[in-house]
């Protein structure tokens, strides 16, 4: 070897040796090896690193989501709020502007059959569900409706959170009056019920459900 090649082998901290073979290409990381270099870091780390990589990367995006499809909590959504004239059908095509949905579906009463002016949304998956809660006050059928995660409203679980009493209601009072005292607070799914239904009168209490 020349003083010339010498000098560059030493400067690029590489040496020829003679006789041997260049290095073989290095291969990737395997699956175990990624995982003990994620292994120390946060949750929060992780987060961030994934939730890049999912903006970024569509393979990666639909790996998520075929995991997360699998919790229907995050695909299922309640509406309340709606007017008695909203049906299924309308649900389902202001709905399906954001992706493609497994039920669309207005609460109805049992017994009269009249609309309880609330229903539910399940999308096929889970990004359609997060872009329409985006807005979650949608004017449906001129009343303004509100979205929400069904896991996160207490009107699909036990219906005891929602029911208010009152006792000692004074017999003059009329029903349309504790109607319009209890609306202030939310809007009443069912009642004030505690009248007489020949006269009308209190019979000393209220019970309602919100």
């Amino acid at each position: 070897m020349d003083f010339v090649k010498k000098r560059k082998a030493d400067e690029n901290g590489t040496s020829i040796v003679s006789g041997t073979s260049p290095p073989s290409p290095i291969t990737p990381l395997t699956p175990e090896e990624i995982r003990k270099i994620l292994e120390p870091f946060t949750k929060d780390q992780l987060l961030d690193i994934i939730q890049s990589a999912t903006l970024h990367h569509s393979d990666i995006l639909n790996s998520v989501r075929s995991v997360a499809d699998g919790d229907i909590s995050l695909r299922k959504l309640f509406i309340r709020g709606l007017s008695s004239e909203t049906t299924s059908d309308t649900l389902r095509i202001l709905f399906s502007a954001f992706g493609e949905l497994e039920e669309a579906i207005v609460i109805h009463d049992k017994n009269t059959s009249k609309s309880k002016g609330f229903g539910f949304i399940t999308f096929k998956h889970v990004d359609s569900a997060m872009l329409s809660i985006r807005e979650p006050s949608k004017k449906i059928d001129g009343r303004i409706t509100v979205t929400q995660l069904a896991s996160n409203n207490s009107s699909t679980g036990d219906v005891s959170l929602r029911k208010v009493y009152v006792g000692n209601v004074p017999f003059e009072i009329t029903s349309e009056r504790l109607l319009g005292f209890f609306s202030m607070f939310g809007e009443i799914e069912e009642g004030p019920l505690g009248f007489d239904k020949s006269t009308g009168k209190s019979k000393g209490f209220c019970l309602s459900y919100i």
